[in-house]
């Protein structure tokens, strides 16, 4: 057999479905820079790192933004999975903004790449909601630290964009045939995939599990919690 032979056959960007099609972390980047949250998300962020390179002025107001972010992804991924994408299909959330439609579709087929990255326009939208938040909390932070409170800000939002291309970056690997040889990232696709195939209510953490450690959501050990029938249909946690 040649080398050319013995080469495995790896499909386009374009014609890739699903995310079990993916097995390198080069074929899974390939995806997600072409998909349409990728494509919203990659520009942003290289633009707001970009600016914040040429503003300068660094400070301790960076660090403490850079800390905050860190701190409160965990918390944010936890409320965001359970009380939107995990909220019946007769809520106000689900009637109004549609937000869990499409996740209970992704706990249906957890590959299928349709429902499993977001759409360009939520892509936009989030970043846009995430600009405004960053714009509420980061100049009390750093008036409270002390330092330049715009470049402050930027840095603050930068960050939180990169959070949320890191979201759907993990969140596509996760779900690929590819096995992270990190123990942080092997973690965390071990604990997504007993999100969707132990119990639909444990593991909420994507990208970090301290929401998971504080609210009470994160089993010692994956048999300490009942195998849930309802974790590819999102039904209703019991009473």
């Amino acid at each position: 057999m040649t080398e050319a032979a013995a080469r495995p056959v790896v499909a386009s960007s374009a014609a890739v479905r699903r995310a079990d099609q993916l097995a390198t972390k080069r074929a899974t980047w390939q995806v997600f820079r072409t998909s349409p949250s990728g494509r919203v998300i990659v520009p942003v962020v290289a633009v707001a790192v970009c600016v914040r390179f040429v503003v300068a002025e660094w400070g301790r107001g960076d660090v403490a933004v850079v800390a905050a972010v860190a701190v409160l992804t965990g918390p944010v991924e936890w409320f965001i999975h359970r009380f939107l994408l995990h909220a019946p299909a007769d809520a106000w959330t689900s009637r109004r903004l549609g937000t869990g439609a499409g996740h209970r579709e992704h706990h249906v087929d957890p590959p299928e790449l349709q429902w499993l990255l977001l759409r360009g326009i939520d892509a936009a939208v989030f970043l846009v909601l995430l600009g405004v938040v960053t714009l509420v909390w980061a100049p009390v932070l750093t008036l409270t630290i002390g330092g330049g409170v715009w470049p402050s800000v930027i840095t603050a939002y930068a960050v939180t964009a990169a959070g949320l291309g890191h979201y759907e970056w993990t969140h596509l690997l996760v779900h690929t045939r590819y096995r992270p040889r990190t123990r942080f990232y092997a973690r965390l696709a071990r604990n997504h995939r007993r999100h969707h195939y132990r119990n639909e209510w444990y593991w909420l953490g994507v990208t970090s599990n301290l929401g998971d450690r504080v609210l009470r959501t994160y089993p010692a050990t994956a048999g300490a919690v009942p195998l849930s029938g309802t974790a590819r249909t999102l039904g209703q946690q019991p009473d």
